[in-house]
C-alpha cells in the first residue's frame, strides 16, 4: 500500500468515527439535540412548522451512524462519502447562519458531549468536509476491497440505532411536547456561558428572565430580598443576553439587582421557558428539578425558607 493509498484509507475511517460518535451522541439524548436542532432551524422555516422539521432531524442521529459504519467497513464508499459530503456543507450552512444570526453559542458535531464555539465549529466542519472530498477523490486511485459482511454490518447498525433512539426518546417525548423544566427531572445539557458555577451540585433557586421583560423587572424588588436572606438558597437569574450586552447592562444600572445573572444559550433558554414564558423560577437540588413557578405564582418568602 503506497503512502496515497494509506492516508486515503485513515482519512476515510477517521471521518467514520467522527459519524458515527456525533450520531451516537444525538440518539443517545434525542429530546436534548431536539431542543438543539430547533432554534437553528427557525431560520430557514415558518414558526407553524419549526416543530415537525425539528421531529425529523432526530433521524439525522441514526443517518450519521449509518454513514460511520459505511465508511469504517469500506462499504459502497462512492455513494456514502457524497452523502457525508453533502452532510457536512449543510452543517456548515446552518453553523454559518446561526452564528450570523447570534444563535451559535455552543456548536458542533457532538452535541453536548463536546461544545464548541462558532469559530471552532467552522474550522473543525471545514477540516472534515476536506478530508471527505480528499476520500472521494481517491476513490480512482485506491481499490475497493468488498467485504462480504459488510452490508449486513452496515443494515444491523442502522437498525440498532434506530432502536436505541427510539427507545431513549419514547419516555421522555414530554419534554418536547411541555417545557424541559419539569419536576422530578433532571436539568441537562444547562451551561452558563460566563459564570463558574455548577448547577448539578447544591442547592440553587434559578430565574429565567429577560432584562427587557416588564414582568421580569417588576420581580427585582421581590428577588432582592429572597437574595438577601440568608435561609432562602442561593438565586442565580440567568437570561439569553450575555453580561456586556447592552439590555443586560441597562438593567443592571436601571434594577440594581442583588442577585448573580448569568448567561445560557439561547436553545436552553427557549426550551426551559417553552409554552410558559417569563419569568419562571424553579428550585433545584444537585440539578434536579424540585419545584418550578411561574410568574402568576411566585412563592413567598415564608416558603422559600421552608425549602
Amino acid at each position: 500500500m503506497s503512502g496515497l493509498e494509506k492516508s486515503l484509507w485513515v482519512s476515510q475511517r477517521i471521518m467514520g468515527v467522527v459519524f458515527l460518535v456525533a450520531g451516537l451522541t444525538k440518539i443517545w439524548d434525542p429530546v436534548l439535540f431536539f431542543w438543539e436542532a430547533v432554534v437553528p432551524v427557525q431560520i430557514f422555516v415558518e414558526r407553524e412548522t419549526v416543530e415537525t422539521v425539528a421531529r425529523f432531524a432526530l433521524l439525522l442521529g441514526p443517518l450519521e451512524c449509518l454513514v460511520g459504519i459505511a465508511l469504517l467497513v469500506d462499504w459502497k464508499p462512492r455513494l456514502f462519502l457524497p452523502i457525508g459530503a453533502v452532510m457536512m456543507v449543510f452543517f456548515l450552512v446552518i453553523t454559518a447562519q446561526a452564528w450570523k444570526r447570534g444563535m451559535g453559542e455552543s456548536c458542533g458535531c457532538f452535541g453536548t458531549l463536546i461544545e464548541r464555539s462558532p469559530v471552532e465549529a467552522m474550522v473543525e466542519n471545514f477540516l472534515m468536509l476536506g478530508l471527505l472530498v480528499f476520500s472521494w477523490w481517491g476513490l480512482r486511485r485506491r481499490s475497493v476491497s468488498l467485504w462480504a459482511w459488510g452490508r449486513w454490518v452496515v443494515l444491523v447498525g442502522g437498525l440498532v440505532s434506530l432502536t436505541v433512539l427510539g427507545f431513549r426518546y419514547l419516555p421522555e417525548r414530554d419534554r418536547i411536547v411541555e417545557s424541559d423544566l419539569q419536576v422530578g427531572d433532571y436539568l441537562k445539557g444547562v451551561s452558563l456561558l460566563d459564570a463558574d458555577v455548577d448547577l448539578t451540585r447544591g442547592a440553587y433557586l434559578i430565574e429565567l428572565f429577560s432584562p427587557g421583560c416588564h414582568y421580569c423587572q417588576v420581580a427585582v424588588p421581590k428577588l432582592n430580598a429572597w437574595a438577601a436572606d440568608p435561609e432562602v438558597p442561593k438565586l442565580i437569574a440567568l437570561s439569553q443576553f450575555p453580561k456586556d450586552h447592552p439590555d443586560t447592562m441597562q438593567f443592571k444600572i436601571q434594577f440594581q439587582p442583588r442577585f448573580a445573572i448569568a448567561t445560557i444559550s439561547i436553545a436552553d433558554f427557549k426550551r426551559l421557558t417553552r409554552g410558559h414564558g417569563y419569568p419562571r423560577l424553579a428550585y433545584i437540588v444537585d440539578g434536579v428539578i424540585v419545584r418550578v413557578w411561574d410568574r402568576h405564582a411566585f412563592p413567598s418568602l415564608a416558603e422559600l425558607r421552608k425549602l
